[in-house]
């Protein structure tokens, strides 16, 4: 994850590759005539039409309309890279506005052949600007679909050429992204003042150099995401502890360590000192995790050796055991990579002190830009995987290697995944959602959301599975949780509805499918510890140890809620259809999670009531159980803008009435609300 709690960089999910040759001349094409091999496929690159438009022919102002100002999108004749003009591309800091090439004039791809798109860029502020392919599958309406995405380059002050190269069937479907548009942002840094200029931009078609295919996840036959209750009026449905959809998956209510001596200054400093106060230790141990994860454990100012036993240590103290524990060793950022014979020397360590660690997750996020960049590229990433699963392996015969993935990307994804089949035993995807908590409505960030995300995570299952045959491999999302933005693009950090009431019955959401659906092997969320001033992420601060975070007393009681065996919920529940990145989602208004004891003695269930505005009449009938207490607490804040952290558990966990009437049980879940239930047989 990135340092301290605050936004990811620009992902990079093309092949980019720059190339030294120079640039060739662009040539406007009609876009009723598909111009001629070799030609170029964009319409006014060289932005030579002389019109007073703004943006040039052939350009779209993108992104939300409170950033569509044509004054920052114009054609301009000072100092072009070729011929009269070139185009100027100024974002004012604090915005978020950007610009693509025309849907109008989209191109249109081909099956098997790849894109070269190559264009000269100068700018006023030397460093990242972003350059991406957009997709669709349709225009109008706009349906999105998978795309080579974005990636950042580095423009100075003089003109430099850049050049991306992209394969369909390995970066893009053609059947599927039936448009591409490309699209320029002046900077990767919404809060930074900075003017692009770009020209000569040129998008050539030649016959693919790349051989065969990656499997298209929108028409692959994966399993689809299971919402178990049926579309009706209300919440009402039957659980039978003979119906069971099989064991509950208790490993993924973990959550993750930044670092041993992490950015937040706990639980060790960078003397390698222990500082993590007594109480907020106990309140850790409550939290019952059953899974955590700890990265940059070769990256400490001490030693490999000494981190190891700091990790181990810690784990001992809030009671989580160590084969449940992935461990990452290199650096924070991936700047650099880690040799294989260090790597298997702290493996070695581990071992000799008899702990018990068997999961070594090979570097953090290698996809996210950095600078350095270790892995520039996934091939290289690849080999690194390769070389280190084989140095771990030599010396733990038992290990189980996982590697880092964006399941997103084809490149760093699923080309990833079937490059190094074989020499991993598990991916961690990071499967964070993206979407908009300003900008979108409650429903659809708590659920069309993470319906969406679920579904990628299917996707990324079949597809795991169809490149390692025979061999069993798994899913650990070691990091996830809602990850918008902020107010006028603020960092994900300080977004406070990441962390309160909306990033709670987010997670809530996701934690029923993870348990109940075994979707994973098991997941430990973004993380323990952050500060003050960055409350969308971590669930204690050091200035404030005293106070809990909302999302604590999610983890608190969800662990205290999961049974054995998951139960089939059969009945009903009202359902919320919404639109997420163009895709249509539809699913369950109150999720429910029902698990029953190892002794069957006690029915649990996790509700989750996704909507903002309407309670949830509940009505369950237990069948082959006969109820004798049944005690429910609520965890919900009718502040959207609350700050994540308070001083009183009261301010946001509630008892919540339930009755019993035979073998019935009523009760009602309040608005935007978790709700937890023990129900204890007679």
């Amino acid at each position: 994850m990135f340092p301290n709690g605050v936004g990811k960089g620009l992902w990079v999910l093309g092949a980019g590759c720059l190339w030294a040759t120079a640039a060739t001349a662009a040539t406007a094409a009609d876009p009723a005539t598909r111009p001629a091999a070799g030609e170029n496929l964009l319409f006014n690159g060289d932005f030579e039409r002389a019109t007073a438009s703004r943006p040039p022919d052939g350009w779209t102002m993108w992104g939300a309309s409170r950033y569509k100002n044509p004054a920052n999108y114009t054609r301009d004749t000072t100092r072009p890279h070729g011929g009269r003009a070139c185009f100027r591309i100024h974002h004012p800091a604090g915005t978020a506005g950007y610009v693509v090439s025309s849907p109008k004039r989209a191109i249109r791809p081909r099956k098997g052949k790849m894109y070269v798109v190559s264009f000269w860029a100068r700018t006023d502020q030397p460093g990242a600007s972003s350059f991406g392919v957009q997709g669709y599958r349709s225009i109008s309406p706009y349906v999105g679909a998978r795309a080579p995405g974005h990636g950042q380059f580095d423009a100075g002050t003089e003109w430099k050429r850049f050049s991306f190269t992209y394969h369909e069937g390995w970066d893009f479907f053609a059947d599927q992204a039936r448009h591409l548009l490309l699209d320029f942002k002046a900077t990767t840094d919404s809060r930074q003042a900075k003017t692009l200029w770009i020209d000569d931009v040129v998008v050539t078609e030649r016959p693919a150099t790349r051989k065969g295919r990656l499997l298209d996840p929108a028409t692959m036959p994966y399993e689809r995401l299971r919402h178990r209750l049926k579309p009706g009026k209300e919440l009402a449905f039957t659980l039978d502890p003979a119906r069971r959809i099989g064991k509950a998956n208790r490993l993924v209510g973990g959550v993750s360590f930044h670092r041993v001596a992490g950015w937040a200054g706990l639980p060790y400093d960078k003397t390698g000192a222990y500082v993590l106060p007594g109480a907020m230790e106990e309140a850790i141990r409550e939290m019952r995790l059953p899974m955590t994860r700890f990265y940059g454990v070769g990256a400490e100012p001490f030693s490999l050796a000494a981190a190891i036993d700091k990790a181990a240590d810690m784990c001992r103290r809030i009671s989580v055991p160590l084969e449940a524990v992935p461990l990452e060793f290199e650096t924070q950022g991936a700047t650099r990579a880690l040799p294989p014979e260090v790597w298997a020397q702290g493996v070695k360590h581990s071992l000799a002190r008899g702990y018990g660690f068997r999961r070594w997750e090979i570097t953090n996020e290698p996809y996210v830009p950095h600078k350095p960049m270790a892995f520039p590229t996934p091939d290289a990433y690849a080999e690194h995987v390769i070389a280190v699963s084989k140095a771990i392996r030599k010396v733990h015969g038992k290990a189980l290697i996982g590697m880092s993935v964006l399941a997103r990307s084809h490149d760093w994804g699923q080309a990833l995944i079937q490059r190094t089949a074989g020499h991993y035993d598990w991916i961690a995807p990071h499967y964070y959602c993206f979407v908009n908590a300003y900008e979108s409505a409650f429903e659809d960030v708590v659920l069309t959301g993470n319906f969406h995300v679920l579904d990628l995570l299917l996707q990324t299952r079949h597809i795991l599975h169809a490149h390692n045959p025979g061999r069993k491999v798994v899913q650990y999302d070691t990091e996830w949780g809602l990850h918008s933005r902020g107010p006028d693009g603020a960092r994900a950090g300080g977004a406070r509805r990441n962390g309160n009431v909306y990033g709670t019955v987010h997670r809530a959401v996701r934690l029923i499918y993870y348990a109940r659906e075994n979707l994973l092997a098991g997941a430990s969320s973004w993380e323990m510890f952050s500060t003050d001033s960055t409350p969308g992420f971590g669930f204690f601060s050091g200035k404030s140890p005293t106070k809990r975070h909302m999302m604590y007393w999610l983890y608190y009681y969800f662990n205290r809620h999961v049974g054995d065996a998951s139960l089939e919920p059969d009945g009903t529940a009202r359902y919320h259809t919404g639109t997420y990145r163009g895709i249509k989602r539809t699913g369950p208004l109150t999720p429910v999670l029902a698990t029953l004891s190892a002794d069957g003695r006690t029915i649990c269930l996790v509700m989750a009531n996704g909507s903002w505005r309407d309670p949830a009449p509940c009505r369950i009938t237990l069948r082959n159980f006969v109820p004798a207490r049944a005690t429910a607490v609520a965890l919900s804040h009718n502040d959207p803008d609350g700050h994540p952290r308070s001083q009183r558990k009261e301010d946001f966990v509630s008892d919540l009435p339930v009755r019993i009437a035979g073998g019935r049980l009523t009760a009602v879940l309040p608005p935007h609300a978790v709700v937890f239930v023990r129900v204890s047989a007679r």
